[in-house]
């Protein structure tokens, strides 16, 4: 079986090669299988994946949306695997799950209707496509690697993650939530709970 850690390996190093899918792939195993022991359950489930990225979700847009950070995000996108709320309106975690780690394993890339940028963090195209930024993979990461559940796992010492103006091997982060909560204090003057 493989680690959550060799995950996160293989993330980062598709990542470098600009391979932002298959990173992708990669993290949201690593996320399904950190979702599963947060909540101590014996079998992942959608909705034990969606309530972690709900819970790290001020994790995962300060470093996957540059420029922002939420407990929430609702974003006017429609998707035939994802049910829109009276507004026309879905959740980042069901956009993760649903439209990014469904597509990815049950279909091809061109059904996830995502399109992916270094320039804007989170919006929507002409077409309807939804635009996100290349850095969710990076707060996807954080939030796996910084969670408790993890803090035994192991990566090779090469490997870093940047958070603000940090620049830390992942090897001495595994379950150290504290360190990025840390740094968004200092940065933004919010106490994260």
């Amino acid at each position: 079986m493989i680690s959550v850690g060799r995950r996160v390996q293989e993330a980062i190093d598709y990542m470098g090669k600009g391979e932002v899918e298959l990173a992708l792939t990669a993290a949201c195993i690593a996320l399904d299988i950190t979702s599963k022991r947060h909540v101590g359950a014996s079998k992942s489930k959608s909705d034990h994946f969606k309530k972690f990225v709900q819970d790290h979700l001020w994790l995962i847009t300060y470093v996957g949306f540059p420029g922002l950070m939420a407990s929430t995000v609702r974003v006017p996108f429609s998707h035939p695997n994802v049910t829109s709320d009276a507004a026309g309106a879905v959740g980042i975690e069901d956009i993760i799950y649903h439209v990014i780690r469904c597509s990815l394993v049950h279909s091809d890339e061109h059904a996830n209707r995502i399109v992916w940028n270094d320039h804007i963090a989170l919006g929507l195209n002409s077409e309807g496509d939804l635009i996100l930024h290349r850095s969710l993979v990076w707060g996807i990461l954080a939030a796996i690697i910084t969670n408790k559940s993890n803090a035994k796992e192991e990566i090779p010492s090469s490997y870093w993650l940047s958070i603000a103006d940090f620049k830390m091997f992942i090897s001495e982060l595994w379950g150290r939530v504290d360190i990025p909560k840390r740094i968004l204090q200092v940065h933004t003057g919010f106490e994260i709970p």
